[in-house]
């Protein structure tokens, strides 16, 4: 069987100001967290920390040592480029971390505002959840701390050495909350609609959204025929109120494309963040093989994110060439669609031949022209 990478999700950007001012408790930051996991990173959520305080004397010599289990616990969440910390129960913030180019590491800075001084470290975020740093206090912040008799002498190091681990969201709550969500195209004007076996895969309920560009209203559907090997399925429409989509503009164009040409997708990536218009992205075919060569796919350079499977890849002339379904996480822009000669093969399965499109009114026309056309045949799939 052929190996397929799943799209993954990326990131919510808050907003300190408004969020400091209506999340204070652990509870009211799991459920902040809940409402936006689907864009959460890694970074971000909930952690215990705990850490080792070490005071070294001028010669460098260890003078005390203590470990202090769970001193804390803090909110991690992005704003702009930077994660920002808040210490729930005491309504501090201060520490931020910035991302490297290298991944799992993060630039950390501790801001001490009394002192107006700053502390610097690299820290490491490791696969089982575990961040971990450790830094120097400045001797600015110790002099401060001096005067208020907290310490005698500031002849004196002290570093703290801190590991956090992750307590919220773990991977039952990303389980249990993430709802799935895609894609999916019209290929016959009485409701067929093709999209990916992994977006349907396992439901009891699939809902399909945004007929003649209405959103406001779901219409049900069932599982025509799904292939899970080649990750294609189709669906139709089985509702009392629906009536057609209308006629489809495309046509399917089976032909092997060439390396080079360029591309476009339509699809609903993280609608949490993005809301449900519908996106764009284009760039060109990069090869004519997939993941590890494989001949049924096309690697193409457009961008394309959790929610984008399912969805039309088109040629210049509003062709349909292949079916987004997959991306490299660990490669910038190399995105995977199946080829649409495999879709074709899926609908000569049916019992019923559908209708197919035999005319393709899209060719000949600008870009930003075909786009406004074909948004009404491109739908969200929703599935419970």
């Amino acid at each position: 069987m052929r190996k397929i990478i799943f799209i993954s999700i990326l990131f919510f950007i808050g907003t300190i100001n408004s969020i400091a001012q209506s999340v204070n408790t652990q509870s009211q930051w799991e459920n902040f967290f809940k409402n936006k996991i689907l864009g959460l990173d890694p970074l971000e959520g909930i952690w215990s920390n705990s850490n080792t305080v070490k005071f070294y004397d001028s010669y460098n010599n260890l003078i005390s040592t203590e470990y202090r289990p769970q001193a804390a616990t803090f909110a991690i969440f992005k704003e702009g480029n930077k994660y920002m910390t808040y210490e729930i129960g005491n309504n501090k913030t201060g520490m931020t971390f910035i991302n490297t180019a290298s991944q799992g590491i993060y630039l950390m800075e501790n801001y001490y505002k009394k002192s107006n001084s700053t502390s610097k470290a690299n820290a490491v975020l490791t696969g089982a959840g575990l961040l971990k740093f450790s830094y120097e206090v400045p001797i600015e912040e110790l002099k401060s701390r001096a005067q208020e008799t907290t310490y005698t002498s500031i002849n004196l190091k002290l570093i703290y050495e801190q590991e956090w681990i992750k307590i919220y969201p773990d991977i039952n709550d990303y389980k249990v909350t993430q709802p799935s969500s895609g894609t999916g195209f019209g290929i016959s004007s009485n409701g067929i609609i093709a999209t990916n076996h992994h977006v349907i895969d396992g439901a009891k309920i699939i809902l399909v959204k945004g007929i003649n560009s209405d959103f406001n209203k779901s219409y049900n559907a069932k599982i025509l025929v799904s292939d899970k090997n080649n990750d294609l399925a189709l669906i139709q429409i089985d509702d009392s109120s629906f009536t057609t989509l209308g006629t489809i503009p495309y046509l399917l164009k089976t032909k092997l494309s060439n390396v080079g040409e360029n591309i476009f997708a339509l699809g609903y990536p993280l609608r949490a963040i993005m809301g449900d218009e519908i996106k764009l992205t284009n760039g060109i075919i990069s090869s004519k093989t997939g993941f590890q060569g494989d001949i049924t796919s096309y690697q193409v350079s457009a961008p394309v994110q959790s929610g984008n499977s399912g969805g039309p890849l088109f040629d210049s002339n509003g062709n349909v060439i292949g079916i987004i379904n997959a991306k490299l996480t660990i490669a910038e822009n190399a995105s995977y669609a199946v080829k649409a000669s495999y879709l074709l093969n899926l609908i000569e399965l049916l019992n019923i031949s559908p209708k197919l499109p035999t005319i393709n009114t899209l060719k000949g026309k600008s870009l930003a022209s075909q786009v406004q056309i074909i948004n009404k045949f491109v739908y969200i799939i929703e599935t419970e």
